[in-house]
């Protein structure tokens, strides 16, 4: 593995059969999903289902002292070679108890391993900064962008022996909300479909995600692109009566407006249409970036900064105002057909 303490989830899991065992691990990020997914691996890789009844301790930092701890992680193993100690929500301890628990990893039992999760790892407080110097250090953190869910996707399908095309998994990455779990949701819905066939394609993500909506999705981003107010207020009347989440309409439209503005960015620097289709925007299916510089040439930058400031607001307003969701929506489309 890399000489470097701290990984992202996605290296780690990539590496974990090379990995050489720590005595000390510190899961970070308000991603569970992942979080959970790292202490599967680590659990698979360290014991066996009969050593798990005697060696493997789950504790919970809301409920337990830095003193109990301690005490599980001095106590010998019974079977293995190692007392695994699983203490989860370590950021919800004392200050006090997390200190004594940081003091500990300096100078670990050679037959124990302790595995910490947390949502946060703040390296301006001592503790975190003691664990971080001396734990291998895996980063849990929410997908930004359909980057991360294809990272993901493709890892899962490696795993599963399963085979996905291009276009497919583009499809699924950019509809699937910016979630893990609900991404590993809809690819068992997905499996089960296709009653693991080894292979899943296009015409099986629309048809199994939901081709009303992933239709409705395209066709709003399509209507958005070329200014069309009347035909984008339709297709966001269809999503609203489809219960579609305003939270995923914002995200998406936050996702293809930045793609947007990534062409117009080049044109400034003088890249040409055929440079920025073949080298620049691999996040987008190939047949759609022709489209895709035919709406950029309808914004101009001024436009498109606009038109985040109006996507952010709308978030906001999403969340925090008791307003009809639908008239928060339709506001923001109208914006947008009017910006620059």
């Amino acid at each position: 593995m890399h000489k470097s303490k701290n990984f992202q989830h996605y290296e780690f899991l990539r590496e974990i059969k090379n990995h050489k065992i720590s005595l000390n691990y510190f899961i970070f990020g308000t991603e569970n999903y992942l979080k959970d997914k790292v202490l599967s691996a680590i659990t698979e890789k360290l014991t066996t289902k009969e050593v798990n009844d005697f060696d493997l301790v789950k504790l919970y930092g809301d409920n337990v002292s830095a003193v109990s701890v301690l005490e599980q992680l001095e106590m010998m193993p019974f079977i293995s070679k190692y007392r695994l100690i699983f203490l989860k929500n370590f950021g919800q301890m004392k200050t006090s108890d997390k200190d004594i628990i940081a003091e500990y990893t300096k100078n670990p039992m050679p037959t124990s391993i302790l595995v910490l999760t947390s949502d946060k790892s703040d390296k301006r407080l001592s503790a975190y900064k003691i664990i971080s110097e001396n734990a291998i250090s895996i980063e849990c953190k929410q997908p930004y962008s359909s980057k991360d869910i294809i990272r993901w996707l493709n890892q899962e399908l490696r795993k599963q022996h399963i085979f996905m095309d291009s276009e497919a998994v583009n499809l699924f990455a950019n509809y699937i909300e910016p979630n893990y779990l609900i991404a590993s949701n809809e690819l068992e819905k997905m499996i089960i479909f296709t009653q693991n066939k080894g292979k899943i394609t296009y015409d099986d993500v629309v048809e199994c995600v939901g081709k009303s909506k992933t239709n409705s999705i395209f066709d709003l981003q399509n209507t958005l692109g070329d200014k069309n107010l009347k035909k984008s207020l339709k297709v966001l009347e269809n999503m609203i009566s489809s219960n579609e989440s305003p939270i995923l309409i914002v995200s998406m439209l936050t996702n293809f407006f930045t793609q947007i503005w990534k062409i117009q960015a080049l044109w400034k620097n003088n890249i040409n249409d055929s440079e920025i289709s073949s080298r620049y925007l691999p996040e987008i299916f190939f047949k759609y970036r022709e489209n895709h510089l035919r709406y950029a040439k309808n914004y101009n930058i001024k436009g498109v900064m606009k038109v985040f400031s109006l996507l952010l607001q709308a978030d906001t307003d999403l969340k925090s105002i008791d307003i009809k969701k639908a008239i928060i929506l339709e506001t923001l489309i109208y914006n947008i057909c009017k910006s620059g």
